[in-house]
C-alpha cells in the first residue's frame, strides 16, 4: 500500500510516499534541507501532517518515526483519522484471527446465540481483563456481535475485537498497547507471527481514525481454534498479560521472553536455537538465582533440574533428562565456540526434537514465573 501526503515543517509543508513504512520526503523547496539538519540520525520522534484519499480527500496523520537518515523516515507507525480534523481517541480496537481464537471467538458466539442474544443486534462483552502497563491501569475487553445504531457505518466484516480504553491521545501509548497485545498473542499462540488485521481508534463508539503499523496484515491465516477450545480465558489470561505488560519496551527485565519463538521459516534454525538457550538461561535465573549465579552449576545441570522438575507436563513425558541436557548442552557449545556450522536443522530430526523440547520446558518455566502452580501449568493444554 502507497500512502501519499505532506508533513507539516516549520511553516511550511512536504510532500512524502510511504510504502513498508518508509516515508520519503522530497520537494526543491529549501525547506527539506532545513529539515534534514534538523532531524538527520534522530530517533523516536513525532511528525504531523495530511494524507490524500484517492488524491482528493484529505485526512489528518500522525507520524511515529522510529530513525531518520537524510530525507527518509523508517516508521513504526502512523495513524490516518478520518477526517481532516483532529480527533479524541478514547478506545483502540484490535481485530485479530489469533485473538478470536485465544477467546474463543466460536465458541463463545454459539453459546451466546444459544442463549437467545440476537449478535446482528447487538455486542456482547464476552471478557474483561485489567492489566497494568506502564504504571497506568487498562482493562482488555473481548466483544462480539454488531452495533446496530452505527447502521452503515458498522464494520460487518469483524468477527471479534480486543478493545482498550485509552488514557491519553497520544501515538505513543496506542503503539505500546499494540506491542503489548502483540507480544501477548506470540506466548498463547507459540509462534513469533501473530499480525493484527485491523487496529481502529474509536470516540464514543464511533470509528474516528486507524492505526498501521509492520504488526498488521490482512493476508492472515490462524488454526489454532480447536487449541483453545477447552481453554479457560479467566483463570489463565490475567496473569499472563499483567506479566507481559511489565515490559513495553525493548528490554525486559520482569516479563517472560519471547524472542526464541520462530515462524515457518525460523523454526529450525541455528539462531532460533541459541535464541532458546537464551530465553532458559533468563527464565532460569528469574526461578534460582542462587543456582543461575553458582558457576559450579552448568548450563546442563540446570537443564536437568528443569526437565526433571517439568518431565510429566512436557509433550515427550518418555525422555532421559541427563541424555537431552547432555545433547542441548553439546549443541550449544558446538555453535558457540565455533566447532559445527549450520545453515539449518530441517534435515536432522534429532536435533529437531530437542528443540520441540525446549519450547515445552521454556513455556513450562514462563508458566512458573507468572505464578502458576504445577497443577495449573499441567491442565494448560495449549501448546
Amino acid at each position: 500500500m502507497i500512502i501519499k501526503g505532506f508533513v507539516h515543517f516549520k511553516k511550511g509543508e512536504i510532500p512524502f510516499v510511504i510504502e513498508n513504512y518508509c516515508m520519503e520526503l522530497f520537494t526543491d523547496d529549501l525547506l527539506l534541507k532545513e529539515f534534514c539538519e534538523e532531524y538527520n540520525f534522530k530517533d523516536n520522534y513525532i511528525l504531523q501532517g495530511m494524507s490524500f484519499d484517492n488524491g482528493i480527500h484529505k485526512r489528518k496523520a500522525t507520524f511515529f518515526v522510529e530513525r531518520s537518515i537524510g530525507s527518509t523516515c523508517y516508521l513504526r507507525c502512523y495513524i490516518i483519522n478520518m477526517s481532516e480534523e483532529n480527533e479524541i481517541y478514547e478506545n483502540i480496537g484490535f481485530q485479530s484471527l489469533f485473538l478470536d481464537d485465544i477467546f474463543r471467538y466460536q465458541y463463545e458466539y454459539l453459546d451466546t446465540v444459544r442463549k437467545g442474544i440476537n449478535l446482528s443486534m447487538n455486542t456482547v462483552d464476552v471478557y474483561k481483563v485489567p492489566f497494568y502497563m506502564d504504571n497506568l491501569q487498562y482493562e482488555l475487553t473481548f466483544r462480539i456481535g454488531d452495533n446496530n445504531k452505527r447502521g452503515l457505518l458498522e464494520d460487518y466484516n469483524r468477527k471479534g475485537e480486543v478493545v482498550i480504553p485509552l488514557h491519553t491521545n497520544e501515538i505513543q501509548e496506542c503503539y505500546d498497547i499494540t506491542k503489548g497485545l502483540y507480544r501477548f498473542a506470540m506466548f498463547m499462540t507459540s509462534q513469533s507471527e501473530v499480525p493484527f488485521k485491523h487496529i481502529t481508534l474509536y470516540n464514543k463508539g464511533i470509528k474516528v481514525g486507524w492505526l498501521f503499523c509492520p504488526l498488521v496484515s490482512e493476508n492472515v491465516v490462524s488454526w489454532h481454534t480447536y487449541s483453545f477450545y477447552k481453554f479457560d480465558v479467566m483463570k489463565y489470561v490475567p496473569k499472563i498479560l499483567n506479566n507481559i505488560a511489565q515490559d513495553s519496551g525493548n528490554k525486559i527485565t520482569k516479563s517472560i521472553p519471547l524472542g526464541h519463538l520462530g515462524n515457518f521459516d525460523s523454526i529450525h534454525s541455528p539462531k532460533r536455537f541459541m535464541e532458546q538457550i537464551m530465553a532458559f538461561e533468563y527464565i532460569f535465573d528469574k526461578l534460582d538465582h542462587k543456582k543461575a549465579q553458582d558457576s559450579r552449576f552448568s548450563l546442563k545441570d540446570e537443564l536437568k533440574s528443569m526437565f526433571d522438575e517439568f518431565l510429566g507436563m512436557l509433550s515427550s513425558n518418555e525422555l532421559d533428562s541427563e541424555k537431552i541436557s547432555k545433547g542441548i548442552k553439546e549443541l550449544r557449545r558446538s555453535i558457540a565456540h565455533g566447532y559445527s556450522y549450520y545453515y539449518d536443522f530441517k534435515d536432522n530430526p534429532q536435533i529437531q526434537h530437542l528443540m520441540y523440547l525446549l519450547d515445552d520446558l521454556i513455556k513450562c518455566m514462563s508458566l512458573k514465573q507468572i505464578g502458576f502452580s504445577k497443577e495449573e501449568i499441567s491442565n494448560y493444554i495449549v501448546r
